[in-house]
């Protein structure tokens, strides 16, 4: 499985592939003058070409991880504010994962070069790590004890938005006098142009210093000590023992670099032993990696629920023996009425007797008109989850009534073409949501296009409703291939039949083992 990095910057859009051993397969590195009409668009084709000449199918794409220049939500699906750019909407990571196909998750392009230095660059094995991005603005991604640091209200390391003493600049976060317009690679192209003239840039401002022009040696040193000065608080507060720096601008080592990291050693707080302190080893490249490979916001579990229709109908029992020694939570019981969906399947008095055959608990999915008759029949255990078809009763909320007052958990399944926010209301009474990601009847059918993004959509607003024990459970094509995607998206529970776990010519616990496999690969 393959991993998509992307890094939006100011002036470029950084596109890289990598494979599960955090080696980047090809990368491109596109520049633009104006405003890309559609960002999303723009990335999707970047990533249609390196497929192609990685010869990497988009069905072995596990996830995509974009690196924006500006503060971010905490599930990473929002982009909450963005000053230097307008490349950049709120909903780019939905966006992108409708014309992507797989999850998307956006960090702080600062911190996605932290992450990417600790995992694959010059953090490796270190315990605090600070990498501060010199680019058009000025970024600092912090690691402490192997996880990114994003501060308690998500702002941690805005190096770059410290005032100033008497500064005057506006700048993009609406502040005026903020550190990077005096010392980043945008604020030095004012001073450029207030010392040389209109349309110089900071280039010009480092080649007049090289040509032996005073003033502009006066300026650089300035914007150094006004630089230095922050990062030394930065390394008195929190010691680390690392700190590394990456972008465009860390690439003037001679006169802004090699100063800068002379001054800090001079006059930052020491017992004996300083951090190490230097450029970036991926250099422009830190983002993009850290970007691939950023971790998921929340740790979940992810929990497997076997189709009992999919198992052996002539040996139940050691079906059911196998499925409980491979370590499989649930047991997904579907109840199919020939009417609600054109299949009619494991009538309650089996379901009843098979108790006996078993200590799983059931999970109940009942595709049938007035769903609720069913549920006087079934018998329901403490432990048990019922998930009635949002479609199938005009009275939702008394079926949800009818499995609670029965000691079971409450669930409500969504066909694939119900919106989620159908269940806006009801949300805060369920224990489960069911995305059905195949219209429901039959088993070994393809998933439906959008299935990914219905799931992430559905994590989102149990997110902001701050519902963290809703648990979402997808069924529908749970295969090797899509479960980890399914994962990313969200997903805690996954029906798995006859694209994983019932796979012909495999045993149930080497099928499980292997889909464990696929999912503890994207962290689950």
């Amino acid at each position: 499985m393959y991993k998509i990095g992307v890094d939006i910057g100011a002036t470029k859009i950084n596109t890289g592939i990598f494979d599960a051993e955090s080696k980047c397969l090809l990368s491109s590195r596109k520049s633009y003058l104006k405003d890309i009409e559609d960002t999303a668009q723009f990335i999707k084709n970047e990533v249609d070409a390196l497929c192609r000449e990685c010869k990497i199918s988009h069905g072995d794409i596990l996830s995509c991880g974009v690196g924006i220049p500006g503060t971010v939500s905490a599930d990473g699906k929002r982009a909450i504010k963005v000053p230097n750019t307008s490349l950049i909407r709120e909903d780019i990571a939905l966006l992108l994962e409708e014309k992507l196909g797989v999850p998307v998750t956006l960090v702080q392009d600062s911190r996605a070069a932290a992450w990417g230095e600790y995992l694959c660059g010059g953090g490796v094995g270190a315990e605090t790590l600070v990498c501060v991005t010199l680019g058009t603005g000025i970024g600092t991604g912090i690691v402490i004890g192997g996880r990114i640091y994003n501060g308690a209200l998500g702002c941690a390391g805005e190096l770059g938005h410290l005032p100033v003493s008497n500064g005057s600049r506006k700048c993009g976060c609406g502040k005026v006098g903020c550190l990077e317009k005096y010392c980043a690679g945008g604020g030095l192209d004012i001073t450029a142009e207030e010392l040389l003239g209109e349309g110089k840039r900071a280039a010009d401002l480092f080649s007049e210093c090289e040509s032996g022009n005073n003033a502009a040696r006066v300026r650089i040193e300035e914007a150094v000590r006004a630089l230095g000065d922050g990062l030394i608080s930065i390394i008195n507060l929190l010691s680390p023992d690392c700190l590394l720096f990456s972008g465009g601008l860390s690439a003037q080592e001679k006169l802004y670099l090699n100063p800068l990291i002379e001054y800090i050693k001079s006059r930052c707080y020491s017992a004996g032993k300083l951090p190490k302190i230097s450029r970036a080893a991926l250099g422009e490249n830190s983002p993009l990696y850290g970007a691939a490979f950023v971790p998921l916001s929340k740790k979940r579990s992810a929990e497997l629920s076997a189709s009992i229709m999919c198992a052996d109908i002539l040996n139940m029992q050691k079906a059911l023996s196998e499925i409980e020694e491979s370590g499989i939570k649930y047991l997904h019981c579907d109840i199919m009425d020939n009417h609600f969906v054109p299949n009619l399947m494991l009538a309650p008095e089996f379901l009843n007797k098979l108790r006996g055959a078993t200590s799983l608990p059931y999970d109940y999915h009942i595709m049938a008109q007035n769903p609720e008759s069913i549920i006087e029949k079934l018998d329901i255990r403490r432990g048990d989850i019922i998930s009635v078809h949002y479609e199938s009763t005009p009275h939702i909320q008394r079926a949800v009534s009818m499995i609670k007052e029965r000691g079971a958990k409450a669930s409500v399944a969504l066909n694939p073409s119900t919106p989620v926010s159908v269940l806006e209301e009801i949300l805060a009474e369920l224990d489960m949501v069911l995305i059905m990601s195949v219209n429901p009847g039959f088993a070994g059918q393809k998933i439906v296009s959008g299935s990914f993004e219905k799931i992430s959509k559905m994590r989102k607003m149990i997110d902001e409703k701050q519902l963290g024990k809703l648990m979402i459970e997808v069924d529908g094509n749970c295969s090797f291939e899509n479960a980890p995607k399914m994962y990313n998206a969200g997903a805690d529970v996954l029906v798995v039949g006859t694209s994983s776990v019932f796979k012909p010519n495999m045993k149930i616990k080497d099928g499980v083992a292997k889909l464990n496999e696929c999912l503890k690969e994207c962290g689950a």
